[in-house]
Parts: C-alpha cells; sequence; structure tokens
C-alpha cells in the first residue's frame, strides 16, 4: 500500500499558472481568470486525482524569478493580454527551452480566432480562442490521455508541423452559468496570505457575454448571449472579498445595469459595507443604453459613498461613425435628459469617447464633443485612443482595408502604471489614421482633446468655458481652440512648452519611433506614468501663476472692460486646488458660487449681483507626488481639481 501512494504522488502532474500584470500603486487585481479556469477544471475528478496545481503567478517579475520558482512544470498556462503578451511569450520560450517536455497553453482577449498566434509563438503547443473553461479542462484531460484535442471546440495546435485551428465552440444554449467559484473555493487563500502588505481590488461575474458587435470592442467576435450568474453565488463572492477585506471591487460584465437584479447587488454591495466599511468604491461596466435603472444605482451608491462615476458612453456622436463601427446610441434627447437628472441630484457621470474610429474627422470630433459640453456633461468626458484589439471585427484584414485603417505600434498604453526600465515591454496597437482621418489631423485632434479634457474638466477654464457660452453665446469649441493656438506661439512660453513637447510624443507615436508611448513620466509628480491630458494639467499647475497670466491673456479678448469678467478671471483663477493651499476669503460683487452650481445641476440660472464673500477651507498636500495621485488619478471622476463645492459663501449685511 505504501508503496502505491508513493508512486500516486510523485506522478502527479504539476501545473503552473501565469496572469501576470503591473500593480498600481498598493493596488492590485487578484489572476480572477486564471483562479476561476483553475476552479472549473479541478471540479473534474481526473484532473483533481492527476494535477497539482502549484503556483498562480500575478505579479509581474523578471523571467529568472518565475523559472528559480517553478520545478519540474508538466503544463504552463498563460492568460494573456495587452499588458503580459511579450512577458508571457518570452517567458514560454525559456521555459521550453529548460523544461522542453511541459505543455504550454495560452488563452485570453489577445489570442486573437485562427491560426496567427501558434504562428508567431513556436513556443505554445495550443492556443484557446474565445472562453476558457471547457476548453483548457479538456486540454488538461488530453494530456493525461483522457480526451483528444483534435476533438475540442475553438482551439489551435500543431499537427506535423501545420497549425491546425477547429471550428469555434457553438453559442452556449443555457441561460445561466454555475461554474465553480475561485474565491469561494480558496484559490485565493493562498495569494492572500502571502500578500498581506496589498491592497486588493476584486471582480465578480454576474453575466457573461455581450449582445453588441461594436467594431472596436474584443467581445465584437465572441457572438455570445448574455448569460447570468446565480444570486446566491454572487452574493457569496462579495461577502467573501468583504471578509478579506477588499477595498474595491467590480464586475467584469459587459453591461451591468441590464437586468433588474442589478440593482438587488448593489443594496447587497450598500448593506454589507454599512457593517464592514472597508470599501472605498464600486467599479463596472454599464449597459450601454443607460437608462432609469442605471439612475437608481447610480443614486445609491452616490450617497453610499461608493461612486466611482456613472458611464454614459457614446464612443462617437457622428451617425456616420456609429454606422460603420455597428454601435448605436441612445437618442440625445434620452441623454440630455439623464444628464439633467444626475446633475441635479449631484451624482458624477462621465461620456466616454473613442478617438481615432473610422469615418470621424477632427470637426465631427469636436462637434460631437461641443455637444457634450452643450448638454450638460461638465464633470468628466474620457476619450480613449482607439486600439486595434486582436480579436476585434476592426482587426480583420477586410476591416482595414475596407476603412484604410493605420496603425502605430508603441508601448504600452496604460497609465498610472509604475515607470520603470522593463526586462520586456508591451505593445499597443493604436489607430492612428483612417480614410477620413490623416495622421497629422490625428495629432491635431488630439491636441484638441487633450485641451478639452485638462482644461474643461480639470477645470482650469472650466467656469470662464461656461459663462462664456452661456451670456455670451461663444461655442466651447471656440474657446477650446483658443488655448490649442496659443499653445502654438511663442509669445505664450508655458502653454509653447507644454504642448510642443506634446505635440513631439505625439509625432513620435506616428513614426513608430524607439520608446513611442501614450503615456508621459516626470518624476516630479511621483514614479507614474501618466495620461497627456493628466501630464498637461500638472505642469500647467506646477506653474500656475505664470498658467494664469496665460490664460487672462487668451480670454481678455472677451472682456471689453466688463466688470463681471474681470472679477471672473479671479474667479476662475482661486478655484483650482493646488497643492501649497491654505485657507482663503474671497470677496466679489457677483455670486458666482450659486450661478456655477445652479449650472452644474443642469439649471440655466441668471448670474446676480449681489456682493459676497467666499470661504474656502484648503487641505496642502505634503508634496507633489501625493497632489497628483489623489486630484488627477483618483479625483478625476469626482472633480476634486476645483474647490466650488467646498465653498461657503456669506452674502450682503452678513459679510
Amino acid at each position: 500500500m505504501d508503496f502505491y501512494c508513493f508512486f500516486w504522488v510523485i506522478s502527479m502532474k504539476n501545473l503552473y499558472f501565469f496572469q501576470v500584470n503591473y500593480s498600481y500603486g498598493e493596488s492590485v487585481h487578484p489572476p480572477y481568470t486564471a483562479a476561476a479556469l483553475s476552479a472549473y477544471a479541478f471540479d473534474n475528478e481526473h484532473i483533481k486525482n492527476n494535477y497539482e496545481l502549484k503556483e498562480i503567478f500575478f505579479l509581474r517579475d523578471s523571467k529568472k524569478v518565475f523559472l528559480d520558482k517553478i520545478e519540474s512544470p508538466d503544463v504552463a498556462a498563460f492568460s494573456t493580454y495587452m499588458w503580459n503578451y511579450e512577458f508571457n511569450k518570452a517567458l514560454a520560450k525559456s521555459i521550453k527551452e529548460k523544461y522542453p517536455a511541459c505543455t504550454v497553453i495560452f488563452g485570453g482577449h489577445s489570442i486573437a480566432p485562427g491560426d496567427s498566434f501558434l504562428e508567431e509563438c513556436p513556443d505554445a503547443d495550443f492556443a484557446i480562442h474565445g472562453e476558457g473553461e471547457e476548453a483548457f479542462t479538456r486540454l488538461l484531460l488530453s494530456v493525461i490521455g483522457k480526451d483528444d484535442y483534435k476533438d475540442i471546440p475553438g482551439i489551435s495546435y500543431r499537427d506535423n508541423g501545420k497549425v491546425i485551428t477547429t471550428p469555434s465552440a457553438p453559442v452556449p444554449a443555457e441561460k445561466e452559468i454555475n461554474y465553480p467559484s475561485p474565491y469561494l473555493e480558496g484559490y485565493f487563500d493562498k495569494i492572500l496570505e502571502e500578500h498581506k502588505d496589498v491592497y486588493f481590488m476584486g471582480l465578480i461575474e454576474t453575466s457573461r457575454g455581450c449582445p453588441y458587435s461594436c467594431a472596436y470592442c474584443d467581445w465584437s467576435n465572441m457572438k455570445s448571449k448574455i448569460r447570468t450568474v446565480p444570486m446566491e453565488k454572487i452574493k457569496a463572492e462579495i461577502r467573501w472579498m468583504f471578509e478579506h477585506k477588499f477595498i474595491g471591487f467590480g464586475t467584469a460584465d459587459s453591461n451591468f445595469g441590464f437586468f433588474e437584479r442589478d440593482e438587488e447587488i448593489i443594496d447587497y454591495i450598500i448593506e454589507l459595507n454599512k457593517t464592514y466599511k472597508t470599501l472605498r468604491g464600486f467599479q463596472t461596466s454599464y449597459a450601454k443604453n443607460s437608462n432609469e435603472r442605471i439612475f437608481r444605482i447610480g443614486k445609491k451608491l452616490h450617497e453610499s459613498g461608493l461612486n466611482r462615476g456613472i458611464t454614459l458612453s457614446f464612443q462617437s456622436m457622428n451617425d456616420e461613425v456609429l454606422d460603420i463601427i455597428g454601435r448605436k446610441n441612445i437618442p440625445v434627447s434620452s441623454y440630455k435628459e439623464l444628464m439633467n437628472m444626475y446633475n441635479e441630484a449631484g451624482i458624477g457621470t462621465y461620456t466616454e469617447l473613442i478617438l481615432g474610429l473610422p469615418g470621424e474627422t477632427y470637426d465631427s470630433f469636436a462637434q460631437g464633443i461641443e455637444m457634450l459640453l452643450a448638454m450638460g456633461q461638465h464633470n468628466s468626458v474620457y476619450i480613449h485612443n482607439c486600439e486595434c484589439l486582436p480579436c476585434s471585427i476592426m482587426a480583420q484584414p477586410s476591416y482595414r482595408e475596407k476603412y484604410k485603417i493605420g496603425t502605430s505600434r508603441i508601448l504600452l498604453n496604460q497609465p498610472h502604471i509604475e515607470d520603470r526600465e522593463e526586462e520586456i515591454s508591451e505593445y499597443s496597437s493604436l489607430v492612428t489614421s483612417t480614410f477620413s482621418m490623416s495622421g497629422a489631423e490625428w495629432i491635431r485632434t488630439n491636441l484638441y482633446s487633450f485641451t478639452v479634457q485638462c482644461f474643461h474638466h480639470y477645470g482650469l477654464s472650466e467656469f470662464l468655458a461656461i459663462y462664456l457660452h452661456n451670456e455670451k453665446g461663444v461655442s466651447y469649441k471656440e474657446v477650446y481652440e483658443k488655448i490649442l493656438e496659443a499653445s502654438e506661439d511663442e509669445s505664450f512660453p508655458l502653454l509653447y512648452k507644454i504642448y510642443s513637447f506634446v505635440k513631439n510624443k505625439l509625432q513620435d507615436i506616428l513614426d513608430e519611433t524607439k520608446d513611442a508611448s501614450f503615456t508621459v513620466a516626470d518624476r516630479c509628480f511621483g514614479n507614474v506614468r501618466w495620461g497627456f491630458e493628466e501630464y498637461i494639467f500638472l505642469k500647467a499647475v506646477y506653474e500656475y501663476e505664470e498658467l494664469s497670466r496665460e490664460l487672462n491673456r487668451i480670454f481678455s479678448v472677451y472682456s471689453d472692460g466688463d466688470e463681471i469678467f474681470s472679477q471672473l478671471l479671479s474667479f476662475q483663477k482661486e478655484m483650482i486646488k493646488c497643492p501649497d493651499e491654505t485657507d482663503k476669503c474671497l470677496h466679489y460683487s457677483y455670486d458666482f458660487t450659486s450661478y456655477f452650481k445652479d449650472v452644474f445641476k443642469g439649471l440655466l440660472p441668471a448670474l446676480q449681483k449681489k456682493e459676497n464673500n467666499i470661504y474656502i477651507k484648503t487641505k496642502a498636500f505634503p508634496d507633489w507626488e501625493t497632489y497628483s495621485k489623489f486630484m488627477v488619478w483618483y479625483g478625476k471622476k469626482e472633480s476634486r481639481s476645483i474647490c466650488l463645492n467646498d465653498a461657503e459663501v456669506v452674502y450682503g449685511d452678513e459679510i
């Protein structure tokens, strides 16, 4: 008996899983995909009796560190996306060189349909295309002779040197998925025990799939219906994360708020947080066609202090673009109605646009932003540059040819990761030209988008722009193009210096120069890589007195000796929080505070002439790094950079 037990132990196969990612300060995401696939696979008795899951690696380190940690791997599995694509390939090569008999399996959103990946990566034995649970489990079974990999749908493998791709798995017919939970089955227990100094941000699935086929999205090729996860499993996983002191979590859903029960999920989270008080925020991708249910969800999160912004996504405001990318937005009238509801309730929202979609031009993009601002989106517009994702419809050769999609391969477009020398660089494929937008126009459109995000949504000229728009009929486009024009004039030295630097960086992207990147690091603001609009804001505030002088010159054309405008210039300057602020008292003859608070509620107020003092209690920051993270990184969706809501106003005889 002892002999047979010994033989059983040494015959167990060693499985290692890699889902490495960068950390964000002290916060990290646990490896949900790797753990979920492992939980599903080890529910199978043959796998449970023949494999040992030795480790799930999730923090990025050097190849040598990983190679020193693994012992006699029989299977190495890699969950692959843009932030670990090159690293995974390189590590797989090293594993194969040291352990040639090890079976190497790749899957994830960066593994495009077809046989291209295995041709590119000779060290991978199998590639999984699409959902991974069933295919991964069957591949593990095939290694021990309990299945035939040639019969597994949706994978690629080699046969006598030729890459074979099996037909895709059929669209699942079931309306519900009830797979084993990686949280409840203990797949994160070891990770949490070994990383007590880390703040974890969890992820759950309440549903899977997407009913839409947006060309830019890597869900677009999946052709999957939405399937729900049982409510009892969702609640159990949520409670588990509270019990294990996760500081934040969200969903992997493509359309949270799509189902009535999603409101019940939010109620459960809020109720648990009253007891545990550990959660700092809830983050998700809300349903594309936002509705009153999502408004109620947002209101509850806002009132409980857990809201991290409600998405009101458009991606483009141009009908031709929407037709080309296969997307249908909510009607503009409905959007305006929703904006008024959110504004009146004081709930932070953000609207997403994608720059570089086929059919878009500089003028159409700028006009789309104009529409959003005019409808009251003063909190935040997130403008993402379009990336050509491997599993998207946009990445297909026929689509790229039809719409003349030109791309630039640059260093990974991922803001807020640590700035450090990397052993292996990761890359993004950024769309930098289409049939409707040249490379030069792409640069110009980006500079305009940075200007709006920085000067309006971070607040540097927001009050001036709103007043000019509402009271003098000046378009937002005119206001922000004036700032952009000044940035090309050397007589505005600060703006000229900052924008020249950014423009050169954008040209590097077009030219695909070495180390070209859509993020920038400046050690003055911490060891973090920033988006360009964030960088412009930080550099401008760093020399805030000079910026104020330059903005006063730009906007002087609108003053006409107007007493209101003269005071408004002062109000605009004082509303921006700087790192070395002290408490202050400001005196004005016009009630700017009430005026702009009403504007942000979606109202059209009249500016009242009324003597008033504004008292503002401010918080000084110990250094620029702390300020940058709190205001720019963590605070964008909450407009933390302005102190309007911190202002206490005393009027007339009370002064």
